[in-house]
């Protein structure tokens, strides 16, 4: 996979437009006109959209200096989304225990509330809807989300719904290569701007997936790729510079997003829950 990023799609078409002709020029047009739509196209689409071939699509993107349509598609998503940061509150480390203590609380507090209060309950159940009749789910995840995901695909597998976390980038490109238009893609970064979750995300849409993003960043370059947006709030406390308390804005979603699930998986779903417990019972309680 190609990590390294090269910002500045439309100000490198606007750049190289007019010395543009013929089938690369229209490809172009296409993109300048809506830039929005076409970071949510696969390449056979905006070949059709742009009445040229998919091959003009690759040319017009190596011209840009890009290595095909995906690595230009990734990369004007960037441009698309919204990375900027808001001033976060910082647990210090010479802080005393109380002060850490009162910090984190508050944080957490505001963060769930904000979360509630912004939910999508709409977007929410249709992610709902299409996990519930996927034939599976790819959760891609990295770093401090990878505990998310691993807890969203606990829940989703204990409904008896075929789930799978992949963190390594080789392993992300490998599931979202083979994902087809009966399965869901799912792509958590609190972020929404990394470039392996992201990458993996495109790929699965191309092949008909559906995608999903969960990210506490509304406009972020994940929320371009992505069908369906759901966001926790913006609002971070960090430690060294890492976020801390979105990993409880995030869990707090995705046990919702289990839930509504459950609640449409009728009696096929209470019925893996059921065999679940029965087996983890003699875990739980040996002999």
């Amino acid at each position: 996979m190609a990590h390294g990023r090269k910002p500045g799609v439309i100000a490198r078409l606007n750049k190289y437009y007019p010395s543009l002709n013929g089938a690369l020029k229209e490809v172009g047009t296409a993109i300048l006109n809506d830039p929005d739509k076409v970071v949510r196209m696969n390449i056979t689409a905006l070949a059709e959209l742009s009445s040229t071939s998919e091959s003009a699509v690759v040319r017009l993107a190596k011209k840009l200096g890009y290595t095909g349509f995906r690595d230009m598609q990734i990369n004007l998503a960037y441009d698309l989304g919204d990375q900027t940061r808001k001033d976060n509150q910082e647990i210090e480390l010479t802080d005393s225990v109380s002060v850490i203590a009162e910090k984190s609380f508050h944080a957490n507090v505001l963060g769930l509330s904000q979360t509630r209060e912004t939910l999508d309950a709409d977007a929410l159940t249709q992610a709902a809807q299409f996990i519930h009749r996927a034939r599976a789910v790819h959760i891609f995840a990295q770093g401090v989300n990878y505990s998310t995901a691993i807890d969203l695909s606990y829940n989703l597998m204990k409904l008896g719904i075929l789930c799978q976390v992949y963190n390594d980038s080789y392993m992300q490109g490998v599931a979202s290569s083979i994902s087809d238009k009966s399965d869901v893609a799912i792509g958590i970064s609190h972020t929404g701007a990394n470039r392996d979750v992201i990458e993996a995300l495109s790929i699965t849409r191309q092949n008909g997936t559906m995608t999903i993003s969960i990210t506490a960043k509304e406009f972020s370059p994940i929320t371009k790729i992505a069908e369906i947006s759901l966001c926790t709030s913006p609002n971070e406390i960090l430690v060294l510079g890492e976020p801390f308390s979105s990993r409880m804005n995030m869990l707090y979603l995705v046990d919702i997003l289990f839930l509504r699930v459950a609640s449409l998986s009728s009696n096929s779903g209470l019925h893996s829950l059921q065999k679940v417990q029965d087996a983890l019972e003699a875990k739980r309680h040996p002999g």
